[in-house]
């Protein structure tokens, strides 16, 4: 009964650990703006960031799900970008779902 007991118990642990280390978390950059347009900020990734691997320019949609929307950003401001997924273009990297953008001075 001890032995079944401790399996069961072994059991329950081992999946509630492979469940949380399924777990996704935000994907995030952080760049320069070198470009607005009427509906994306063309964003330079920052020298390290993973998104840099698919390419040097990423198109960021002006459209967020954050309730704060979109501060008002300039080219040469340094943003954060927090998205879901990215793809790559022949214009350069587009991302499908923004979560939301900061500007960098107001992370800190």
């Amino acid at each position: 009964m001890t032995k079944k007991r401790s399996l069961f118990v072994f059991i329950i642990i081992l999946l509630l650990l492979i469940g949380c280390s399924n777990e996704k978390k935000e994907k995030y950059f952080k760049g320069i703006v070198s470009e607005v347009t009427d509906t994306y900020f063309i964003v330079i990734p920052n020298e390290g960031e993973p998104i840099k691997d698919m390419g040097d320019k990423v198109w960021v949609p002006k459209k967020v799900v954050s309730a704060d929307g979109v501060p008002d950003i300039s080219v040469d401001d340094r943003i954060q970008v927090l998205y879901k997924d990215a793809e790559k273009s022949d214009d350069g990297i587009k991302l499908d779902v923004v979560f939301a953008i900061y500007k960098e001075s107001k992370i800190e």
